[in-house]
């Protein structure tokens, strides 16, 4: 090959190496995959804390109030009933209450060394099971969840309804639940005029990811 010609096929190369460049530069990002229509991800996936999370609103004669935590863990287990068209989910969820937090430290003190008295208990805890028949799960699908709510040291049966998303090595759930005060042994909070009253309203978003 002459030096010219070879020039010339260097000079080609290099122009076709900077395209691919810039065509992969200019590439819309990936989107999370799904899992195949008809196919979930199955077994078992850990509730990332961060990621995950708990808001609840409490109301009250002046408008009430409302806290906040990331710190939620735990994990799913999810297997296909026989028939394959439902699916069940073993769920062991925990709240680390002692991070709960309002927009007022005062409040704050007061909802952990009073009301849930976080010293003595530090975590909140769900157990129970969540059903759904998500069909292709190509879209968000409705989940029937039911379980033991554990707040201090009393127990309680509750049951809510989730809205689920299914990607290849996670779900992403969303859940709203009600929860009375009166039925856990935890007095109404009251400061000056301000006096709470039930039902709380309790908020989860949980991210539970394959290892």
């Amino acid at each position: 090959m002459t030096p010219a010609r070879a020039v010339r096929v260097s000079l080609i190369a290099a122009a076709a190496a900077a395209a691919f460049v810039l065509h992969a530069a200019a590439a819309p990002p990936v989107a999370p995959s799904r899992p195949p229509a008809g196919a979930l991800p199955l077994h078992g996936f850990a509730i990332i804390p961060g990621e995950s999370s708990m808001t609840f609103a409490v109301p009250d004669n002046r408008g009430g109030f409302s806290g906040h935590t990331d710190r939620v863990g735990g994990r799913v287990d999810v297997e296909p009933e026989e028939g394959g068209e439902t699916y069940a989910a073993r769920i062991s969820g925990t709240v680390d209450a002692r991070t709960l937090t309002t927009d007022s430290a005062i409040r704050d003190r007061a909802m952990h060394a009073t009301f849930l008295q976080t010293g003595t208990y530090p975590a909140i805890t769900f157990t129970g099971t969540a059903t759904a028949q998500p069909g292709l799960a190509v879209r968000p699908f409705p989940a029937k969840v039911r379980g033991r709510l554990v707040i201090r040291d009393v127990a309680r049966e509750t049951e809510f309804t989730a809205t689920v998303l299914a990607l290849a090595n996670q779900y992403v759930a969303d859940a709203t639940a009600t929860v009375r005060m009166a039925d856990y042994g935890i007095p109404y909070p009251r400061a000056f005029i301000f006096v709470a009253r039930d039902p709380v309203t309790v908020k989860l978003h949980i991210v539970a990811r394959a290892p």
